[in-house]
């Protein structure tokens, strides 16, 4: 019995140790620190670790990035705290394969020498922070020197850098143009006030040192040192605009093609000799006067900071570092190009013209011709595949309407507002008559609907547009109809209006504008009957556009127009809408648009030229 109670008592001391045993192993499980193979992971925390302590940082080329010494430390102290933590031999593995990808990279991480090149799409450019902007409250100078690839325009400027803002205007911009005249322009809050260098002084493919000096009552802008323009007017500092290179923070799609460096903004307006004498200059940013300085000589990524420390730069949309600041090389592909070419040309040797039902126009050859001879001009002039891609395109579709556009009977032509492509009806060359003047066509308006106005005629400075309406109710309606012979004759915006409900939905209707230059009046007609007289009115001054336009100027139409004639003489009411055959006296255009002309063909009297820009003609089947 004895022995039996012993052998319990001595089985419960073995469960009890067997339990702290176990409870103490599971506590080493918890924290690792097993008996593993470490040296080739101390080795790489050695060399880690002396990479940190004997390498620089910095903006320059050959220096290590700004932040790469904090990245490979927080690697190594992750690799210490999973040691600690081991399970296995394959934990201490997958941290040498961690620690090993991260010195790597950090070898990898040097700035390279590299200058930032901005390509000419739209939303791309180089915002500073916004923490710039109360330097340009004060007299100040910005230089930067910049390389253009090209000076083909993508908006309706190439800006090299900007603040301009709308509403109020204010702010500044340097730009430059196809031609290479460069505007130096500020806004005053009202306005803005411009000078010009000229053309040519923009150059493409080669650096240039551009500053702009503002004293905020007086800017200059100095090329290479040198003053080429020069203005006293008063300088309204933008409000929250930010400071942009190479677009304009308003208008995004004043892209350069080109490249910057050595952007620099000072708090102080430089002298002529500063400017000249420092072009080539480089600083430390610790420099009296100098607020921002980016060198832009090494890739830094796509938000980095200037050699002061104090300002941002950030890369949007398609701004890359072009390595060793090479510029780059633009290399074409002429096949669409050729191909087109090749296409037109095929089908003009095939032409044969008549004015038989299923004939080609006449006109056509010579219309294809012209055609071969731009995109024949395009392959020694393109400086851009978008250039060569974008005439490609489009004398593939011309080749299309001229194959479709046989001869046939028509009733004019037909302007679908609804469709983007369709422009109007462009007549060649532009003509402003400076004595009587009569203008008449047909017009069959499809609807008045979705528009405030249409026109039917625009040559810059006088035409006639319907008024449309842009909501389904009846008080829309009634007051739609209306036309307004708008006529700018030197003394603002005058000429007849013809009441509404003038102009209906699906009837043709004649329409006439008769001017005696004499008795200074203009009379406005609708199916022969007068609509509206204006009295004290001359003749429209000369316009500075270089066509006429049927169908199209300001805004579409929506609808057809037919039998336009434009005089040079004051015809009588009884006259309006008279059969004629293109002989007679004082007619100076006359387009039927009785019968399909093709694409691109003569008025009766030879005088002008009429092309069909994405409308069609109304064939009668």
């Amino acid at each position: 019995m004895k022995a039996i109670k012993l052998n319990i008592k001595m089985l419960s001391y073995l469960a009890a140790f067997l339990m702290v045993f176990a409870f103490a192993a599971c506590d080493d499980d918890d924290n690792g620190g097993g008996n593993y193979e470490t040296a080739s992971l101390d080795a790489l925390i050695t060399e880690a670790e002396s990479l940190i302590a004997n390498s620089e940082e910095g903006i320059s080329p050959g220096d290590y990035k700004p932040g790469s010494k904090k990245e490979l430390q927080e690697v190594i102290n992750w690799v210490n705290w999973a040691v600690e933590r081991a399970d296995s031999q394959d934990d201490i593995v997958d941290a040498v394969n961690k620690l090993q990808i991260y010195i790597n990279k950090f070898k990898g991480n040097i700035v390279q020498l590299a200058v930032p090149i901005i390509d000419q799409t739209n939303d791309t450019y180089i915002k500073i922070s916004d923490n710039i902007l109360p330097v340009f409250a004060k007299s100040f100078t910005i230089e930067t020197k910049i390389y253009v690839v090209d000076l083909a325009q993508k908006g309706y400027s190439n800006n090299i850098f900007a603040t301009e803002q709308s509403g109020p205007d204010s702010g500044f911009v340097i730009r430059y143009f196809n031609d290479g005249n460069i505007h130096l322009n500020v806004g005053n809050g009202s306005g803005w006030d411009q000078v010009e260098t000229g053309a040519g002084t923009m150059k493409a493919g080669e650096w240039m040192h551009v500053a702009f000096v503002n004293e905020i009552s007086s800017q200059k802008l100095y090329i290479n040192g040198v003053e080429v323009a020069a203005q006293t007017k008063t300088y309204s500092p933008a409000p929250v605009a930010s400071f942009v290179l190479g677009n304009g923070p308003t208008w995004t799609d004043r892209i350069i093609n080109g490249m910057l460096k050595d952007v620099r903004v000072w708090s102080t307006a430089r002298t002529a000799d500063q400017i000249a004498s420092n072009q080539d200059a480089t600083f430390e940013g610790t420099e009296e006067g100098l607020a921002m300085y980016f060198p832009f000589d090494a890739d830094l990524g796509t938000n980095f900071k200037d050699v002061t420390g104090n300002y941002t730069a950030t890369f949007k949309g398609s701004v890359s570092w072009a390595a060793d600041g090479i510029p780059p090389v633009i290399e074409l592909n002429y096949d669409g190009l050729n191909a087109a070419i090749a296409d037109v040309s095929d089908l003009k040797n095939s032409v044969v013209e008549g004015e038989n039902d299923g004939d080609y126009p006449v006109g056509t050859i010579e219309y294809l011709q012209s055609l071969i001879d731009e995109g024949t001009a395009l392959l020694t002039a393109a400086k851009k595949q978008a250039e060569l891609d974008e005439k490609a395109e489009f004398i593939t579709s011309k080749l299309t309407l001229v194959q479709e556009n046989l001869v046939a009977d028509a009733t004019g032509v037909y302007v679908d507002r609804d469709n983007p492509k369709a422009i109007g009806f462009r007549i060649t060359p532009n003509y402003t008559p400076q004595g009587d003047y009569t203008v008449e066509f047909d017009v069959r308006v499809k609807s008045l609907g979705m528009y405030g106005t249409g026109e039917f005629f625009n040559n810059g400075n006088y035409g006639i547009w319907v008024y449309g309406y842009k909501e389904l109710t009846e008080e829309a309606l009634l007051s739609s109809g209306g036309l307004w012979n708008f006529t700018n004759a030197g003394s603002g915006w005058q000429g007849p209006k013809a009441e509404a409900l003038s102009i209906k939905s699906g009837e043709w209707q004649h329409v006439a504008i008769v001017h005696d230059n004499t008795a200074r009046t203009t009379t406005l007609y609708v199916d022969g009957v007068e609509k509206g007289v204006q009295t004290d009115i001359g003749a429209p001054e000369v316009s500075g556009w270089g066509e006429m336009w049927l169908g199209n100027g300001w805004g579409k139409m929506h609808g057809s127009i037919k039998d336009f004639r434009l005089w040079d003489v004051a015809r009588d009411a009884v006259d309006l809408d008279a059969d004629i055959d293109g002989t007679e006296a004082g007619l100076n255009a006359y387009f039927p648009l009785n019968k399909v002309g093709g694409v691109k063909f003569k008025d009766v009297t030879g005088n002008y030229h009429g092309e069909m820009r994405g409308i069609s003609w109304n064939v009668i089947k």
